[in-house]
């Protein structure tokens, strides 16, 4: 019996520690979900901003495309003409 009690409380001392210090473990695991959460957050604005330049990039490259086809088609006119 003096050997259980001898062992057996620290050892629940020690659990009781364990037990109670996982509450830090919470914590900091609440403020690095909302530290990645705010990280996500930035990152899908910032992707959001790259696809709309593309979008305008793309939108130039359509009208640029079409405004070049439309000038050939006029050149080739002129150039049957002469």
């Amino acid at each position: 019996m003096h050997d259980v009690i001898i062992v057996g409380i620290p050892l629940l001392a020690i659990l009781a520690g364990i037990l109670f210090g996982r509450n830090d473990i919470k914590e900091l695991r609440s403020e690095m979900r909302s530290e990645i959460q705010s990280l996500r957050s930035e990152m899908i604005s910032g992707f959001n901003r790259v696809d709309s330049r593309f979008d305008r990039v793309d939108a130039d490259l359509r009208q640029f495309h079409f405004i070049t086809g439309k000038l050939e088609g006029r050149m080739e006119s002129l150039e049957k003409r002469t």
